[in-house]
């Protein structure tokens, strides 16, 4: 149930490109969840402090909070479907499970092809390395982690 502690924030750069093509999803999402979940959105370089202590290292960086406490973090652009998520966390408390986009698996499994390939033709065991790290990066979602 949300409650006056249920909010998003969203961390921003002023200069940032991927921010301002992210800024009318935010707001639209926050619109739907008026009244249910605070939307606040953080600028990183007036309020460095603020993003210090919720450890952003990257922007945007969307966080929702139920009661105090984080419940999900998402960093970088990301779908209107994937951000309703983050409001419906902040909103319900519970959890987004990470997950990765078609496109992004389907471009990790072909780098992990393209290093294989190239470690067969020159028989480097740092391209082997690579191209395991990348197929490990290609299902590392599909993981699951304990939860603290």
């Amino acid at each position: 149930m949300a409650g006056p502690q249920s909010q998003v924030l969203y961390f921003y750069g002023p200069n940032c490109p991927v921010c301002k093509t992210m800024n009318p999803f935010i707001d639209e999402t926050g619109a739907t969840f008026e009244g249910r979940v605070i939307l606040r959105k953080v600028d990183v370089e007036r309020e460095p402090n603020l993003a210090r202590q919720y450890r952003v290292m990257a922007v945007p960086t969307t966080i929702s909070v139920a009661n105090g406490t984080e419940v999900s973090r998402i960093v970088g652009a990301k779908t209107p479907g994937r951000l309703r998520r983050v409001f419906e966390s902040a909103e319900t408390g519970e959890a987004v499970e990470p997950s990765m986009s078609t496109i992004d698996r389907g471009l990790r499994l072909a780098a992990a092809a393209g290093f294989a390939g190239f470690a067969v033709w020159s028989g480097s065991w740092v391209l082997w390395a690579l191209a395991v790290a990348a197929l490990v990066a290609s299902f590392s979602d599909k993981v699951r982690r304990p939860r603290a």
